[in-house]
């Protein structure tokens, strides 16, 4: 996990031009969050929190100029200050379409930010999480180990529900109760523990299989996430900054960075007449990523009840990740019976048999013990038999009484006469 982890992020890093959009965006990423914070606690400020909205229309701008191939225009590979310079005009023009599309076209700006980049990164954070921990397992092969992985398998399943109904309850010891954020971590947290159950009978199915593993890892990532989101519901928003939340954020954000870019770089080097360069794949990340920040940041300072301010964008995650999480382990299931079926002979592949043609089982078996005859063993031209001593005896009488013939002239008249 951590060596896939480390080859996706390497490639935001990869040429100097890449180094530069990453740059671009952490300093976006920074400058959202001190705007929501800001937003927050002085309402003077809250309207600045929508220049955030700047950096994904760049990236977007930046996304669509690198599926053109044509990115050496926004940002150059061999020169910082050029790369700069360039950042400066994008910036202007992406301050252009902000306004453009909030004041002409809001509805596209809403698809654009909500449909696209808001859900859609939660959508990838779900994917890329579920599919981890399902890809961790892969490898493991229970074999003989099978009553003692079972005993592994039901301790995790009962530890998921644990993680789950003690996230609620830490949660309210330590900041309260609140009766709508109690109800929402409730209602999250049955989906979580309804996951587990339905998981919970896969596993059992599973249980024998080597794709047990994967089901049940699947199973603990998930109470694992939920626990957390359950944790920020009940904890509301802080203005304040919390070390742990963010920590835990850019945690998130880098993992889902590292599985989009792996996943999206990967068709850079395919033979392929539609070809995604390597920077398509880095801003499009950064567009998803940005445009999640800023649609969250908005909601935060928008929305006017207190008890909901600050937490949508982890009720929305809450309700999600089971939901994708049970899509996943079905196509993961699917995928591995498809395999084996795949590797299983075919009729096709079984060599023909001519049904005229005893089968094996039907001939007699040799027994062994039994004399072989001689010409059984070895068979040889035949050969005429050895002739008598006797016969060859006599024979040599006849060839001496012709040889002794034939030295007498014969009667020429007695020859033609005859």
């Amino acid at each position: 996990m951590l060596t896939n982890f480390i080859e996706g992020l390497k490639l935001f890093f990869a040429s100097k031009r890449m180094r530069w959009f990453t740059l671009v965006f952490f300093v976006g990423a920074v400058t959202i969050t001190i705007w929501e914070n800001l937003g927050a606690m002085f309402d003077i400020l809250r309207p600045l929190a929508f220049s955030g909205g700047v950096f994904p229309i760049y990236f977007m701008l930046v996304a669509f100029m690198s599926l053109l191939g044509l990115q050496r225009f926004v940002a150059s590979d061999e020169s910082y200050m050029t790369s700069f310079l360039y950042t400066l005009v994008w910036g202007v023009i992406s301050v252009l379409v902000l306004v453009g599309m909030v004041v002409f076209t809001f509805g596209l700006f809403m698809l654009v930010f909500v449909g696209v980049a808001f859900f859609g990164w939660i959508t990838f954070q779900s994917y890329f999480a579920t599919r981890t921990s399902l890809g961790f397992a892969e490898s493991v092969d229970v074999g003989e180990r099978s009553l003692l992985f079972g005993f592994f398998y039901g301790a995790i399943y009962i530890f998921n529900y644990i993680v789950i109904v003690g996230a609620i309850i830490v949660g309210v010891i330590l900041f309260g109760f609140n009766l709508v954020q109690f109800v929402l971590a409730v209602l999250g947290g049955a989906l979580a523990a309804g996951f587990n159950f339905v998981n919970g009978l896969i596993l059992l199915a599973e249980r024998n299989k080597s794709t047990a593993s994967g089901v049940s890892i699947l199973g603990l990532f998930i109470s694992l996430y939920s626990g957390y989101f359950i944790y920020n519901v009940l904890k509301g928003f802080d203005p304040n900054l919390d070390l742990l939340s963010i920590a835990i954020s850019v945690a998130f954000i880098l993992y889902t960075m590292s599985g989009i870019g792996r996943s999206l770089a990967s068709r850079a080097d395919l033979d392929t007449r539609f070809k995604l360069s390597k920077e398509f794949a880095a801003t499009l990340t950064y567009f998803l990523a940005s445009g999640f920040m800023f649609v969250d940041t908005v909601f935060t300072l928008i929305v006017t009840n207190t008890d909901l301010q600050g937490i949508v964008s982890d009720v929305i995650k809450l309700f999600l990740f089971p939901f994708i999480a049970f899509i996943m382990v079905l196509r993961y299931l699917y995928r591995s019976r498809k395999a084996i079926k795949d590797v299983e002979p075919t009729p096709e592949d079984q060599p023909d048999i001519d049904e005229d043609e005893p089968m094996l089982s039907e001939v007699e078996p040799a027994v062994i013990d039994e004399p072989v005859e001689e010409e059984d063993v070895l068979l040889v031209p035949e050969e005429e038999e050895a002739e008598d001593p006797q016969d060859v005896a006599d024979d040599e009488e006849v060839l001496e009484e012709y040889y002794a013939s034939a030295e007498e002239e014969p009667d020429r008249d007695e020859y033609e006469s005859e």
